[in-house]
């Protein structure tokens, strides 16, 4: 979940960078009928609104995080299932807002992914509600697998490649 989160973080600014790199062009170009430019393909997305998308993603990510960081466990005390319970609530909530916000009908993709992301956090919550269910620790885990997951798919289809910046702070050898 941890690097689902940084994920969308990274994507965040790199959609600002991009946007910028793209402002700063244009005074240099001959304005033209047709660009394919990214904004272009996905709408025109006024930079205030990137930049609350960005803060919004943020959120979600560290929700993200939180729980990752604990998807390993073998069990999970009361104050984990308070964690996961609180990160859930906050994704599904901070996605549902992104969903109305930044909606982009005309990528049904887009709004598939991202509507899939807020059914796993709800049921990411339900998951916490019952955790004394047998199974509920599998379940949970599972639900960190389901989030990254979709927020990999959506960022391949939007063409945001941030692996190789998820861990730029971090030496590894070898």
């Amino acid at each position: 979940m941890y690097k689902v989160l940084i994920t969308i973080c990274i994507f965040t600014a790199v959609t600002v960078f991009q946007y910028k790199n793209l402002a700063e062009g244009a005074d240099k170009q001959a304005p033209s009928a047709h660009t394919d430019s990214p904004d272009e393909m996905m709408g025109e997305v006024p930079q205030e609104e990137k930049s609350e998308l960005a803060l919004m993603m943020q959120d979600i990510d560290e929700s993200y995080k939180a729980v990752e960081e604990m998807s390993g466990y073998y069990k999970y005390k009361k104050k984990q299932w308070k964690i996961i319970l609180k990160a859930g609530e906050n994704i599904a909530e901070v996605t549902k807002e992104v969903r109305l916000k930044f909606a982009r009908p005309d990528d049904l993709r887009y709004e598939k992914q991202n509507e899939l992301m807020q059914v796993e956090a709800e049921k990411m919550v339900e998951i916490a509600k019952n955790k004394g269910a047998e199974g509920a620790l599998e379940e949970q885990q599972w639900q960190v697998r389901r989030l990254r997951q979709t927020c990999a798919i959506c960022h391949k289809h939007l063409k945001i490649h941030i692996y190789p910046n998820l861990y730029k702070d971090k030496k590894h050898s070898g």
